[in-house]
C-alpha cells in the first residue's frame, strides 16, 4: 500500500515526517557552511530559492496584516455604535436592558452594562467580523500565488529548485481551511477549488472529498463525490515528483474512499467503485464502471429471453419491480375473466 506522502504529496497529509523532509531540504539547500562549493549554475537556482521562500513567508504575514485590518476596524465600530443604535430603537430593547441590569447589577461591573447590546451580540459580530477577514484573505492569498509561476506536467527531481516552487505554491490553498475555523465547512467546498483554479461543471457535488493540485483539475457536469475521494494532480515516485492534469467528464460518481492519481482521463456516465484507485495516466473509457482495477460496460443491452432484464457488463440485473407490476396485472386480467 502506497504511503500518504507518495500519493499526496507532503502538505496532502502533514507528519513530522514531511515537516522534517522540507525543512532538512532547506536546511542543507540554504546552510552557507556547506563543505562543498555550489557552482555557477547552482548558485542562481539557490539565489532563487532563497529568494521565494522570503517571498513565500512575507506573503503570509502581508495577507494575513492586510486582511486583518477592515475585520479589526469594522469590530470597533460594532463595539462604538450598536448600543446607541439600539438606544435609538427604544422599545421594547430598553426594557429588557433594564431588567438585566436591575437583577445583576450589583453583581457585574459597570462596563457590562455601558455596553450591554454589544455583549450580548459579540458571538455573531466576532463571527461575521471573521467572515470579512476571510474574505479578504483569499484575496490576498489568490493575488500572492500568482507570482509563482506554475509548473508544466511532467517529472521533477525532488529537493530541487522547481519541486520547491510546487510545495510553494500549493501552500496557499492548503492554509485556506486552517485559517477558515468556523467556517471551514463551508470553505472546503466548490467555491474554494475554483477560487484557487479548479475547472468544475454544474450541479457537481465535491463534497467531502479532497481535491489536491486544484489547478490540474477539470470536471464536468452532474458530478458526485464520496466521502473522502481524493483526486490528486501529483505523486512522487521514487525521488521523482510528477504532476498532471486529471480530467473527469459529465455524470461520473466517485466512491467514498477511492483516489484518482495524475494524468487520469475519466470518460462521461462512468462510475468508479469504493475503496479503489485508479493509477496515473490511466484512460477510462465513457459508459463503464471501474472497480479495483477493472473496468465493466455500463452500456445496456436488451435481452431476447425477457425484457425485465438489463444486462450491466457480465451482471445480469433483474427488474423485479416490472415483474410485479407484471403481475398483479395478470392477476387482474383473470379476475375480470372469472
Amino acid at each position: 500500500m502506497l504511503e500518504p506522502t507518495l500519493v499526496t504529496g507532503l502538505y496532502a497529509f502533514p507528519s513530522d515526517r514531511n515537516v522534517a523532509r522540507l525543512l532538512g531540504y532547506v536546511k542543507r539547500r540554504f546552510n552557507p557552511r556547506r563543505s562543498r562549493k555550489p557552482t555557477g549554475a547552482q548558485s542562481p537556482m539557490k539565489a532563487k530559492s532563497i529568494a521565494w521562500s522570503v517571498y513565500m513567508v512575507l506573503s503570509l504575514l502581508v495577507s494575513v496584516t492586510v486582511a486583518s485590518i477592515p475585520a479589526i476596524t469594522l469590530f470597533l465600530f460594532f463595539f462604538q455604535k450598536v448600543d446607541s443604535a439600539f438606544v435609538l430603537i427604544g422599545l421594547p430593547f430598553n426594557l429588557f436592558k433594564d431588567f438585566f441590569q436591575g437583577l445583576l447589577g450589583s453583581v457585574l461591573p459597570s462596563f457590562f452594562f455601558d455596553h450591554f447590546w454589544f455583549v450580548v451580540l459579540i458571538v455573531p459580530i466576532a463571527l461575521f467580523c471573521y467572515a470579512i477577514f476571510l474574505g479578504f484573505l483569499l484575496v490576498m492569498f489568490r493575488l500572492s500565488r500568482r507570482a509563482f509561476p506554475r509548473l508544466r506536467d511532467g517529472y521533477y527531481p525532488m529537493e530541487t529548485g522547481q519541486w520547491l516552487l510546487h510545495e510553494y505554491y500549493e501552500i496557499y490553498y492548503v492554509l485556506t481551511p486552517y485559517f477558515a475555523w468556523f467556517f471551514s465547512v463551508f470553505l472546503n467546498t466548490k467555491p474554494r477549488h475554483t477560487w484557487f483554479g479548479a475547472k468544475i461543471g454544474k450541479n457537481s457535488i465535491i463534497g467531502n472529498g479532497l481535491l489536491f493540485n486544484p489547478e490540474r483539475i477539470i470536471i464536468g457536469d452532474n458530478c458526485w463525490f464520496g466521502y473522502n475521494a481524493i483526486v490528486s494532480g501529483h505523486v512522487y515516485e521514487g525521488g521523482k515528483l510528477y504532476i498532471k492534469t486529471v480530467r473527469i467528464g459529465n455524470n461520473v460518481t466517485v466512491g467514498a474512499n477511492t483516489c484518482l492519481m495524475p494524468g487520469v482521463e475519466i470518460g462521461d456516465n462512468v462510475i468508479i467503485g469504493a475503496n479503489t484507485m485508479v493509477p496515473k495516466d490511466r484512460v477510462i473509457p465513457a459508459n463503464s464502471i471501474w472497480v479495483h482495477g477493472k473496468v465493466a460496460s455500463r452500456k445496456a443491452e436488451s435481452s431476447e429471453t425477457d425484457p425485465s432484464e438489463l444486462r450491466v457488463g457480465r451482471l445480469t440485473v433483474r427488474n423485479t419491480a416490472d415483474e410485479g407490476s407484471h403481475r398483479e396485472s395478470n392477476a387482474g386480467k383473470s379476475d375480470e375473466a372469472s
